[in-house]
């Protein structure tokens, strides 16, 4: 299910006329109830998705600009490699999740 999931294409015809990448949402990510099912698994949140997606639980919606504040802090608070490399890789991080269904 997640293969199929993430083998779709985003966009349309009309991509070329917008100016937005395909899945931008001006009013921010918020988790689905694919991520929510994804979060129920046991041991999902020792991995870097898990973890991100656990910052999004609250169920508001937040923008890119607005999550790279908040894990800028977390790293600085936690001083952990994991929280490093999610900080660093946190664009590539939100384009998977996107493509999984499991934030829109």
């Amino acid at each position: 299910y997640i293969y199929e999931r993430v083998s779709s294409l985003r966009g349309g015809g009309a991509a070329a006329l917008n100016p937005f990448p395909s899945g931008y949402n001006p009013f921010g990510y918020r988790l689905t109830d694919f991520g929510k099912e994804y979060l129920a698994f046991d041991g999902s949140l020792e991995s870097d998705v898990g973890r991100f997606l656990s910052t999004l639980k609250g169920g508001q919606r937040k923008t890119e600009a607005v999550m790279k504040e908040q894990w800028l802090e977390i790293v600085r608070v936690s001083k952990k490699g994991q929280s490093m490399r999610i900080y660093r890789t946190l664009d590539d991080l939100i384009k998977f999740c996107l493509a999984a269904g499991f934030i829109d």
